[in-house]
């Protein structure tokens, strides 16, 4: 914990610079960030530091006066969404979170990740997949293999056996979230899809049977 120095105790860090350089200094250095400020400073402190929401810490912002808990950056994948209600839940305050998933009381591709613990291996589906839930588009959610699988409301839930199957139901919806043990050859879908696997680290992709 970090604060002006005529503020610190023995278990409170003093920074010196300003927030700004304190910002700079943490940025890369922590999953999460708690900032006791306005947003204003927090937004021009952290604005030149963001490079990828896999990667960027959760930034929360509270108030003064500890009215409201505001999940300012990374909400999903790094959660700040989860760590706002946490401690809206802890200090009393009100959580501000502003993503439309949350908001609409859905499902996101990264609560489901979260939830079933899942790697994302195509993060660059996400936006376009997670717009399809808010906007209740005509969306699969298919199981390769013997997977636990969510329930999504307006979601029709398939298990499938390989991804030429996938191909031809794709055909009925819109876009897909696809759970399977390994990361299957979808290359060559021309509809958006979010794969889930189980595989830590990035798995090779299966090879097409002659």
């Amino acid at each position: 914990m970090f604060a002006p120095r005529e503020l610190c105790s023995d278990k409170i860090l003093p920074f010196d610079g300003g927030p700004r350089k304190v910002f700079a200094d943490l940025f890369n250095d922590f999953d999460a960030i708690i900032a006791v400020m306005a947003v204003g400073i927090v937004v021009r402190c952290t604005a030149p530091l963001i490079t990828n929401k896999k990667t960027d810490p959760a930034v929360v912002v509270v108030d003064d006066l500890g009215k409201y808990a505001i999940s300012l950056l990374s909400g999903h994948i790094r959660g700040a969404n989860r760590l706002t209600n946490m401690i809206a839940g802890e200090i009393g305050a009100m959580p501000v979170i502003t993503t439309a998933t949350e908001l609409l009381g859905k499902k996101s591709v990264e609560d489901i990740a979260e939830e079933y613990d899942l790697v994302i291996m195509n993060f660059e589906s996400l936006t376009t997949v997670n717009s399809a839930i808010v906007n209740e588009d005509r969306l699969l959610v298919a199981v390769i293999g013997d997977m636990a699988c969510p329930r999504i409301e307006n979601a029709d839930l398939k298990y499938i056996s390989n991804t030429d199957q996938l191909k031809e139901i794709m055909k009925n919806y819109d876009v897909a979230i696809v759970l399977s043990p390994t990361m299957p050859p979808v290359e060559d879908l021309t509809k958006p899809v979010a794969i889930l696997t189980t595989k830590r680290s990035p798995p090779v992709p299966e090879r097409k049977s002659d």
